[in-house]
């Protein structure tokens, strides 16, 4: 082989081995540009949830009937996000019905003022959070009415509270080892308000139930040493330190939308998010669903699960009023 020759069969391979090398390179550099995407869009979903999570809003039954339904204030706007055929059997009176199933589409966004309160009902509280945070996400300013038509008017609730089974309780801390990466999440939407309505849409119409009843849980922990579930408890500390669903990790309702405590979380097992009556839980678990956890609410939370506990904190007495029927009117259009 002369010269020459040798130059070309070098100058072949060479060309041979960087056309067998692009496909790497750029499988290399997609994926880089994925997951730099994915972490874009999650700090977006962090950004707008940090303020809600800052100080959760409520608005009580009776401020509801108070101040809106019989004092006709008209800085409030309630809607009702009961099924059609049970609104239609009764809701809290001068509600608009926007089911929960729906609240991503257009037609019912166009609904919402920007300039009002929005009061959001429900028949237990809990889907009532779950829009409360995504609307507030895309800047309205929203607010939940604790326990739904349960403490309204138990009597039109769907879906009624019924008493705690004194499920036991722990005082022990768990820990979490930190350093765990968010999942990561596609969406075809860059930001904005369609980054956000893109992901609870797809959280809502995945078909899982976000909401799991206690006795679910209850069974689950007895499984296999509980390792099916993976338990986070949203208390405050010092509540979480008196009495806490046995095996759960504590990270404040406060601290829940940072990257440090979302760290601490498995991206392989189901979430079970606890708080005191099942409400800053629901938000969170759309929060963590739409980062693409497979998370899911106590229903009732700590209260439901042993309304004995002093982990119901300071406000116990208060969390133990909202089980009471106040049998305020409702209406109908049946």
């Amino acid at each position: 082989m002369n010269i020459r020759t040798s130059r070309n069969f070098i100058l072949r391979v060479a060309i041979m081995l960087i056309c067998l090398a692009l496909p790497v390179w750029a499988g290399a550099a997609s994926t880089s540009a994925e997951a730099k995407g994915s972490a874009q869009l999650s700090e977006e979903i962090l950004k707008r949830s940090t303020t809600f999570f800052a100080a959760p809003p409520f608005m009580t039954a009776e401020n509801v009937y108070e101040e809106v339904v019989k004092g006709g204030e008209l800085g409030y706007f309630i809607v009702s996000l009961q099924s059609r055929a049970d609104f239609a059997k009764g809701h809290v009176p001068g509600a608009v019905n926007i089911p929960f199933d729906q609240i991503t589409e257009r037609k019912s966004l166009d609904l919402l003022p920007r300039d009002k309160k929005i009061v959001l009902t429900c028949d237990d509280g809990h889907r009532s959070m779950v829009a409360s945070l995504y609307f507030n996400q895309l800047g309205y300013s929203a607010t939940a009415m604790p326990m739904g038509l349960n403490h309204w008017n138990s009597a039109q609730s769907a879906a009624p509270y019924t008493p705690s089974p004194k499920y036991p309780v722990s005082a022990k801390k768990q820990e979490a080892a930190p350093g765990q990466r968010l999942p990561e999440v596609a969406a075809k939407a860059a930001d904005g308000n369609e980054l956000i309505t893109e992901r609870t849409r797809a959280v809502l119409t995945s078909g899982r139930n976000l909401f799991m009843d206690r006795s679910e849980l209850f069974r689950e922990e007895g499984k296999d040493g509980g390792k099916g579930v993976f338990v986070v408890s949203i208390q405050r500390p010092e509540d979480y330190a008196a009495g806490h669903v046995p095996g759960a990790i504590n990270i404040p309702f406060n601290q829940i939308a940072s990257k440090e405590s979302l760290g601490k979380l498995p991206r392989d097992r189901k979430i079970v998010v606890v708080c005191y009556i099942g409400h800053m839980a629901a938000s969170a678990t759309l929060l963590l669903s739409q980062l693409g956890y497979e998370a899911y609410d106590l229903r009732f939370g700590t209260l439901g699960w042993n309304d004995d506990t002093d982990g119901l904190g300071k406000m116990k007495a208060f969390m133990l009023s909202m089980t009471e029927n106040r049998s305020y009117p409702v209406e109908g259009t049946k």
